[in-house]
């Protein structure tokens, strides 16, 4: 009887270490939080091709953006975080007061598991993110193009320079996953896909991240 127990003992103490829950410190001053590393080239977290279409209809003017995994490597840094999030930014232009889209406004929807429309709170007045995330990044898989639609408040002018970028972050506290509970990575955070100089909204563009190639153009 005494060896029995002992055996039980044992495995009770394996299965706590098992279960131990995913610790994350609390987010910084600035308004980042501290992530674990990861490659300095994107390559665990930034989709391997993705494109932008910014238009209007006679609602409103939107964005429409797609995104794609190649394979599960691509996938890495997000999948090894329980609590990991992930935004495809996307920035007007409004240095000149003439910002194509000003904010998230009205219908939106997207396919990323957990979605939420990103805040600009701590947003600049010249660049304000128009972006919907994951709140949910771990279960994004690979070979799967997922999309985010938003439409939006229109700003100062009838077209304007947008850059898009891959932003990486964590959920604090890890059980909520409401927009204000998503904090970016303090460091490798954001990686710029396509810069203003190359995309001028409305229109179409297209970016490949390290897939064969580095590169953007018009679609």
């Amino acid at each position: 009887m005494k060896r029995l127990c002992i055996v039980f003992t044992t495995i009770l103490i394996v299965a706590t270490t098992i279960t131990a829950p995913f610790v994350i410190a609390a987010p910084n001053l600035d308004g980042t939080i501290t992530c674990s590393s990861t490659k300095s080239d994107g390559t665990e977290f930034v989709p391997s091709l993705g494109k932008a279409v910014v238009d209007k209809d006679q609602y409103s003017r939107y964005i429409i953006q797609y995104m794609y995994w190649h394979d599960d490597n691509r996938l890495k840094w997000l999948w090894s975080n329980p609590a990991s999030t992930f935004e495809p930014d996307a920035f007007f232009y409004n240095y000149d007061g003439k910002a194509y889209g000003s904010a998230p406004s009205g219908y939106w929807s997207s396919d990323l598991p957990d979605p939420y429309v990103d805040t600009q709170a701590l947003d600049g007045s010249n660049e304000k993110a128009i972006t919907i995330g994951s709140a949910l990044a771990v279960a994004i898989v690979s070979k799967k193009v997922y999309y985010t639609l938003t439409r939006m408040a229109a700003g100062g002018g009838d077209s304007s320079k947008l850059k898009l970028q891959a932003h990486r972050g964590l959920r604090w506290p890890d059980f909520c996953f409401s927009t204000n509970c998503s904090y970016g990575c303090n460091a490798q955070n954001n990686y710029r896909l396509v810069p203003f100089s190359d995309f001028t909204a409305p229109g179409c563009h297209q970016y490949w991240w390290l897939w064969s190639i580095t590169s953007n153009s018009p679609c």
